[in-house]
């Protein structure tokens, strides 16, 4: 594997294919990471039907992250890249989530965003993506520099949301963005996260948007997801 600086967060083995095991690291990415990122990203954008499942980083904002404003983390495996996942946390104002929700200016500069996540196809269902959010979650909170955290998701993204509610992160807004794509807006506190009321939850179709904005107007966040025969349902509750 190529020798790096790179604080190394994890490492062990992975399935790349049936009956072929090889070993993996996850450590942390650093400038000169820059290219394999961006080559990543061609590769898995290419196998992607739908654009408006993932929204492309530039090369100037990975760059961005990669020189001190933010961290972000690679799977490798035999010295090649195979997954990535990126936190900004010095975040501009006309990038932060926050104004969605009409934050202070105080608030919006407590929050962190999760940025990048890239998964090679062939390692796809190894939870690659939760394990690396996860580890930067986990990480920029204890560092205690921020409070919040921020992320989006296209709501035809079942595995971007699967990924974020799991971390706590609740959908708290249904809005146009980027390149008039349908988004949720979706974020957590990081030491007091917003409490629940589960056992009066709803489960409303992921393109029922009319339905689920009259639930959002109510007070109500989406925290879960599931998938049954008549396809994605995403669950909201109120507030406790």
């Amino acid at each position: 594997m190529k020798e790096s600086t790179g604080e190394i967060i994890e490492q062990g083995q992975i399935n790349v294919q049936p009956d072929f095991i090889y070993p993996y690291i996850i450590r942390v990415l650093d400038k000169s990471d820059l290219m394999a990122v961006m080559q990543l990203q061609i590769h898995v954008t290419a196998d992607i039907k739908r654009e408006e499942l993932y929204v492309p980083i530039s090369e100037e904002e990975m760059r961005y992250i990669l020189t001190g404003n933010g961290e972000a983390l690679g799977v490798f495996i035999q010295d090649r890249m195979y997954a990535a996942c990126a936190l900004l946390f010095n975040v501009d104002d006309d990038m932060n989530m926050a104004r969605e929700l009409n934050f202070s200016n105080d608030e919006l500069e407590q929050v962190a965003q999760l940025e990048l996540s890239l998964v090679d196809p062939v390692l796809r269902g190894a939870k690659l993506q939760h394990k690396m959010a996860e580890a930067l979650a986990r990480r920029e909170e204890a560092r205690q520099t921020r409070k919040y955290l921020f992320s989006t998701s296209s709501p035809y993204n079942y595995a971007s949301i699967q990924t974020l509610t799991a971390l706590g992160l609740q959908i708290v807004r249904l809005c146009k963005m980027y390149y008039d794509w349908d988004r949720y807006v979706m974020y957590k506190e990081f030491a007091e996260p917003t409490q629940l009321d589960t056992a009066n939850s709803v489960s409303i179709p992921n393109t029922a948007f009319a339905e689920q904005q009259q639930w959002l107007d109510k007070g109500y966040r989406g925290y879960s997801l599931f998938q049954d025969n008549e396809g994605i349902k995403i669950v909201f509750a109120p507030k406790l």
